[in-house]
């Protein structure tokens, strides 16, 4: 173990702080849509029954486990045909590839922003690139609730979790395996989005892609609480010590058995209450309320909550770096 081997991590971090994300039509996320669009069209045929459930675990099977071969074997083919240093370049851009933090923090703003200015249909525009709900029926509030939200969910299952799995691989298989289980969990984070629906459409056919997510995600979205607290000491104007407090009080209160727990701690942080009823398309849903604070979301909780995002990130990148050094010993 060495130096570069400990900043992977940080290093594919450091990429897309100074990069973002590739452009749509190349990135390769994108294409894992396409490949699922694919496999969906073969496998998701006939009634909902108990087969269509085996149809939705294969073409899950299909998706998630060659993207995730394929990436462990480009990094293992550049260890072994090249050198460690190839193998390490590869690993990280891979890693970046499937985390997108500064993804993220672009869309919260291109709501905060137009919010900020008063333009209500720019920042409902903005926001439902981040959410699924019916962004018509939102105020103000409602908009940059929702966009909380979004940020405090998609901290755990789009940013910690990769990074944890990719920590998990790195620590037991090297760079093939930071590699290949980074995309293990990013190509399952994308099937859910795509499958994981509970509807009339999905409802067998996506159940496996749901249950394969939920898994992945089950330890992170628990880790995340305590490092939420603790990176929010950094950032003032957070209510530091609510935050413990709240996300362990709501951390069940939500339909998923992860969502809640960021989403929460957030909720803590910012002094609001998050979550309630949505409406997606024309069907009214009542997710229950998360936090005891105000409703009324602004613009400058949008704000902090990136920042609390950021912050989040690194503490948790930086430990996980410390765990696995210390480990290695």
């Amino acid at each position: 173990m060495n130096l570069a081997f400990l900043a992977l991590l940080p290093a594919a971090l450091l990429i897309d702080r100074l990069f973002g994300e590739l452009p749509s039509r190349v990135h390769p996320v994108c294409m894992m849509g396409a490949l699922a669009s694919r496999i969906e069209a073969l496998f998701r045929r006939g009634s909902n029954n108990a087969l269509m459930s085996l149809s939705g675990t294969l073409a899950c099977l299909l998706v998630v486990l060659p993207c995730a071969a394929l990436a462990g074997g480009l990094a293992w083919a550049a260890q072994v045909y090249a050198d460690p240093r190839a193998a390490w370049f590869v690993s990280a851009i891979i890693i970046w590839i499937c985390v997108a933090p500064r993804s993220l923090e672009e869309h919260a703003l291109r709501v905060a922003v137009p919010l900020a200015k008063g333009d209500l249909e720019g920042a409902r525009k903005a926001v439902s690139m981040m959410v699924g709900r019916n962004p018509d029926r939102l105020d103000a509030h409602g908009v940059a609730r929702a966009c909380v939200e979004s940020v405090g969910e998609n901290l755990t299952d789009g940013v910690l979790s990769t990074l944890f799995w990719a920590g998990i691989g790195l620590f037991f298989f090297g760079y093939p395996g930071a590699a290949c289980l980074a995309v293990l969990h990013r190509s399952a984070n994308v099937l859910d989005a795509l499958w994981g629906k509970k509807n009339k459409k999905y409802i067998r056919f996506g159940t496996f892609a749901a249950r394969l997510d939920d898994a992945l995600n089950f330890v992170p979205a628990r880790l995340s609480l305590p490092f939420i607290a603790f990176a929010s000491r950094i950032i003032p104007n957070l209510r530091h010590s609510d935050i413990l407090p709240v996300g362990w009080k709501y951390r069940a209160a939500h339909e998923s058995p992860n969502s809640a727990w960021s989403e929460a701690a957030f909720a803590g942080a910012l002094g609001l209450k998050l979550g309630g009823p949505a409406v997606y398309g024309d069907l009214r849903v009542d997710h229950p309320w998360l936090g005891g604070g105000t409703p009324d979301a602004k613009p400058a909780h949008i704000v902090l909550a990136v920042r609390l995002m950021w912050h989040s990130v690194i503490v948790f990148t930086l430990f996980e770096v410390f765990l696995i050094g210390m480990l290695s010993l």
